[in-house]
């Protein structure tokens, strides 16, 4: 009986502590996976939003990009220079071809300060496959 106890308290101190991390990972700044419905509704609704396409130049002129979208190629020269010039306050999604820049990129933007990060981990190929609008 008193193994039953113990077990139930260990078991009732990680009931406790698993939402306490997930709140404060929210409060710190973590961010938000979004698909493709919900990165259209985003831009449409919030002006304020800043929505990034990292991917590089060839892949921007073969697949067009996102109407509205802000290039900042990952792999560039000026790329940790061009991220510091957005504004930590408002809102950034940023989206590559398939989420593995924008996963790295989105990790690096919550470490920098900004306050909502959205990762759009679809991509150019999810969003194309999804027959979303494209610019080139």
């Amino acid at each position: 009986m008193n193994m039953f106890i113990k077990n139930a308290a260990q078991n009732l101190r990680w009931l406790l502590f698993l939402p306490a991390m997930l709140v404060l990972s929210q409060v710190a700044g973590a961010q938000t996976i979004l698909d493709a419905a919900k990165t259209e509704a985003m831009v449409k609704k919030d002006p304020n939003v800043q929505l990034v396409d990292l991917r590089s130049k060839t892949e921007l002129q073969q697949t067009g990009w996102i109407p509205g979208a802000k290039h900042i190629n990952f792999f560039g020269a000026t790329y940790e220079a061009d991220i510091k010039k957005l504004d930590k306050q408002k809102p950034i999604i940023v989206y590559c071809a398939s989420g593995g820049r924008s996963g790295e990129a989105a990790a690096q933007l919550v470490q920098l300060g900004f306050k909502k990060v959205y990762d759009y981990s679809g991509g150019m190929y999810d969003w194309r496959a999804k027959g979303k609008k494209t610019t080139k």
